[in-house]
């Protein structure tokens, strides 16, 4: 038999390619019986009748039954397709939050048992609010190195903010090693605290990184903001255990720098702005 020119884009949208063709095929036949319409298929009447019943689940088909009568099919209006997909859209969206919830248990598990360490490859805005939820999940406090970097990406800026105001409810604390861009003292004096964070500034010229650097539970998260935002996710205690052992050796040595800095945004010196 000829299919349908339809059936091509109904197996791309999630259809497999029997459903496709009963569907169409149906379409142009109106109202029949299934074993009218397991004729004009190349499918036994069993077969077109599981496939009828899930069209039917999908709502792409209808099942009239009339008394002391054989059932009959029809699709219903082509427009019910985009209600489907809706529903497949959301089925998608909730087993991805169930298998990202699921996954810092069982990365842990592997981990532990294996020695090998947990890695996750994450992209773009996605993959780093996937790394914010992780934070929120494991509620331990953080060390940051901030990437001054991550200005070239504006569009972050609400996911930052959003996040920043989830720690606070949660209580998670902060550390940052920041390298300094012109805040303000009023900024680092009244937001910091409200926000829970601790911070040491470094001139920029001494640690003009362009990937952040995230600690928190056992792990290291490292976001690269070049061309792309891709962040990776490291789940190894040896790895954090190292990270955090030269997160603590340069907060030490930047405690008079950080000062210094201070009294200059106190006594007005202006600092020259990151060259661009």
């Amino acid at each position: 038999m000829e299919k349908h020119p339809s059936v091509t884009y109904l197996v791309k949208a999630g259809l497999r390619e029997d459903q496709a063709v009963a569907y169409t095929t149906l379409l142009s036949k109106g109202s029949v019986t299934a074993s009218k319409l397991a004729l004009q298929l190349p499918y036994s009447r069993p077969m077109t009748y599981r496939i009828l019943a899930e069209l039917t689940v999908f709502g792409l088909v209808q099942k009239t039954d009339a008394k002391n009568a054989v059932s009959l099919f029809e699709c219903t209006h082509p427009l019910k397709l985009r209600e489907w997909m809706a529903g497949e859209r959301n089925a998608y969206e909730n087993r991805h939050l169930a298998v990202e919830t699921a996954l810092t248990d069982l990365i842990s598990t592997y981990t532990a048992l294996s020695g090998k360490p947990g890695v996750r490859l994450l992209q773009g805005i996605s993959g780093l609010n996937e790394l914010y939820e992780d934070i929120l999940n494991e509620q331990s406090p953080l060390c940051l190195i901030r990437s001054p970097y991550d200005d070239k990406f504006p569009e972050i800026m609400s996911l930052v903010l959003s996040q920043i105001s989830a720690q606070v409810k949660l209580g998670i604390a902060t550390r940052a090693i920041t390298p300094f861009d012109n805040e303000t003292i009023e900024e680092l004096e009244q937001d910091d605290p409200e926000n829970l964070v601790t911070r040491r500034l470094v001139s920029i010229e001494h640690l003009d990184l362009p990937a952040q650097i995230i600690l928190y539970a056992d792990k290291v998260a490292i976001t690269a903001f070049d061309n792309d935002i891709m962040t990776t996710i490291i789940q190894n205690q040896a790895i954090h255990q190292t990270f955090r052992l030269m997160f603590e050796f340069i907060w030490r040595t930047l405690e008079n720098e950080d000062a210094a800095i201070r009294q200059g945004l106190k006594t007005g010196i202006i600092m020259p702005p990151r060259p661009r």
